[in-house]
């Protein structure tokens, strides 16, 4: 599916860029990602609605004017083609490939710090520039809170995993103890 979602979400890139709204149709895909997305994991309601064979077709395309309703005009078009095409899937995937594309569009890349507590703004900024300083790029950072990670923290930067956390630590430690000879 993330091959299909990337190829739309080329598409409809290019089209934002020519009409210099990139942001704006960023800013409402990440919206109806969030509708599609309750909390930590996928709104199976709202899915299942548009994906469902018992739903009707003038049912369905009532919701989907609904959620397209005040939209910009490209986000708008992309629903009705996904609904004409019947590719209703690639809505609940397009927005996390052209964030990528906008920020890579920017020069930046997307990282996470995670941390078994809370991360403060003033401390979230102190690690985007670390962050920035280890990739070489601007880094939009997110922090997420891990209490399995027991103390320090780990940064996820593109693909990249640098992992401080005293889990790994521990994990490492025993690792070799394990290997070493009695």
């Amino acid at each position: 599916m993330n091959l299909l979602a990337r190829r739309y979400a080329a598409a409809l890139f290019a089209l934002a860029q020519e009409a210099a709204a990139a942001d704006a149709v960023a800013a409402d895909l990440a919206e109806l990602h969030a509708q599609f997305t309750g909390g930590d994991g996928p709104n199976r309601a709202a899915r299942a609605l548009l994906q469902s064979p018992d739903v009707s077709a003038s049912e369905r395309a009532g919701v989907l004017q609904k959620l397209a309703d005040g939209r910009h005009q490209l986000v708008q078009n992309l629903i009705g083609v996904l609904e004409h095409r019947r590719r209703l899937e690639v809505l609940f995937d397009i927005h996390p490939e052209f964030r990528a594309l906008l920020l890579e569009q920017k020069g930046e890349v997307e990282g996470v710090i995670e941390s078994p507590y809370p991360i403060d703004a003033a401390q979230l900024e102190e690690l985007t520039k670390v962050a920035a300083s280890l990739c070489g790029k601007k880094v939009a950072l997110t922090a997420r809170e891990r209490p399995d990670l027991l103390g320090g923290a780990r940064l996820v930067v593109g693909n990249v995993l640098y992992d401080g956390s005293l889990k790994a630590a521990l994990e490492q430690l025993r690792g070799r103890l394990m290997q070493a000879s009695v």
